[in-house]
């Protein structure tokens, strides 16, 4: 009663920064009181349970509840907020940690965009991020209106803007700008991922100005070597930008070493790729494990780079010095493999949380030549990215660096091949 006689116009709970969580009953209490007042319930959510867990226990109170992330991840969530939208009406969800292409627009389609809000997790998050990828979505005027702000404002009970939110000031340059992107995927990985035509991608080469992109196969990664890489040939046909990189699987030695040399003189397969710590056997974490040294020997005769998920690369990197390794999703462990100069760090990461994506943390450990422009799509847009690096306040000539030109350091047949066509 206070809280609403001073002015507040939600009650926020965060159970996982305070040691309790949603099941217990307190938090059904807070909601009835909150809903008697005219109160917003605000609750801070990590994983698709808990936002099951609130709709089921507090969804009842007839409050409203604003479904806010608190964590990266957000490719995920789609399929449950669809479910839970037309049973739980009272049910606002915000978009902040909706990274895949065209995730946006589809949330909206498919539950209303009266139902979104956009919620930035400023100062725990590069706020860029998710602020890039709500004004880089493809939303009619209404839409961006209702998601930016209408929504919420009814929720809250405050006066809406009429006009939509101005760019960042650093977009049309960071868009403009060339781009080589070293982390693609060919394929689906079944998590609504509603840009997936090959017709699709290279609009959003043609968007983010890209000159070269490398994509490797979501289906050889999970079970079929062949058919993925053949899938990922497919798609270097459909676009000249596209450049591959042969999936490989330490279960399958020969098989991956029979695709190694079916695509090596390929103009435009340019490495290996694998995700050493993807599979069930819990022994084979690391690409220091015996199944890949085969693998890693060929890479090593051929000249190729290999990217791979980080376990491993620390032990690997000094006993292939004439390998270049690009460490996936390395914008928090880096210090691990700093000291190894053949080693390339490439930023697609899930969340924005500052203190798992630490940029200039990075830069100044690494230093300006060997970190990589990359967004992991389907799972995440280039626009994605491009907010964390805007929040970052890296400068144009630092940009190049990691747009274009680190990238033919670590990818040396990518430069010969590019240069061979120029």
């Amino acid at each position: 009663d206070k809280l609403r006689d001073d002015g507040f116009r939600v009650v926020s709970l965060f159970p996982h920064m305070q040691a309790w969580d949603w099941s217990g009953y307190t938090a059904i209490k807070v909601a009835e009181q909150a809903a008697a007042f005219g109160l917003a319930v605000q609750a801070g959510l990590e994983t698709a349970g808990d936002l099951a867990t609130v709709a089921r226990q507090l969804a009842p109170t007839g409050a409203t509840l604003l479904a806010r992330w608190t964590k990266g991840g957000g490719y995920n969530n789609l399929p449950d907020m669809i479910a839970l939208a037309d049973d739980y009406p009272n049910l606002l969800f915000d978009v902040s940690t909706i990274t895949q292409s065209g995730g946006i627009e589809y949330l909206a389609e498919a539950v209303g965009a009266d139902r979104l809000f956009f919620a930035s997790n400023m100062p725990l998050t590069l706020e860029g991020a998710p602020y890039f990828m709500l004004h880089g979505a493809r939303l009619s005027g209404r839409d961006r209106l209702e998601i930016e702000g209408g929504a919420l404002a009814r929720a809250l009970d405050l006066p809406a803007d009429i006009e939509p939110a101005a760019p960042h000031e650093r977009w049309e340059v960071l868009c403009r700008a060339p781009k080589m992107d070293t982390h693609w995927h060919t394929g689906t990985w079944n998590l609504i991922e509603p840009r997936l035509t090959f017709e699709a991608m290279s609009e959003e080469f043609d968007r983010f100005n890209y000159c070269a992109v490398l994509s490797s196969s979501i289906r050889a990664l999970n079970y079929d070597l062949q058919a993925g890489n053949a899938e990922t040939l497919a798609h270097i046909e459909s676009d000249p930008r596209v450049y591959g990189l042969i999936v490989i699987n330490p279960y399958q030695t020969a098989g991956s070493l029979a695709e190694i040399e079916k695509y090596r003189d390929h103009p435009r397969f340019v490495g290996l790729k694998t995700i050493q710590d993807y599979y069930e056997d819990r022994d084979l974490l690391g690409l220091d494990h015996p199944s890949y040294a085969p693998l890693l020997e060929r890479a090593r005769e051929i000249g190729w780079p290999v990217m791979a998920h980080p376990p491993g690369i620390a032990e690997v990197a000094p006993l292939y010095p004439e390998i270049n390794f690009v460490v996936a999703h390395s914008t928090w462990n880096y210090w691990r493999y700093a000291q190894f100069e053949n080693v390339y760090f490439d930023i697609a990461t899930s969340t924005a949380l500052r203190k798992h994506v630490n940029l200039p943390g990075l830069l100044a450990m690494v230093g300006e030549d060997r970190i990589l422009f990359s967004c992991d799509a389907q799972l995440m847009n280039p626009a994605w990215t491009l907010g964390k690096i805007a929040s970052a306040g890296f400068d144009d000539a630092l940009c190049e660096k990691i747009f274009a030109q680190n990238a033919l350091r670590a990818f040396p047949p990518l430069a010969q091949k590019l240069k061979a066509t120029a």
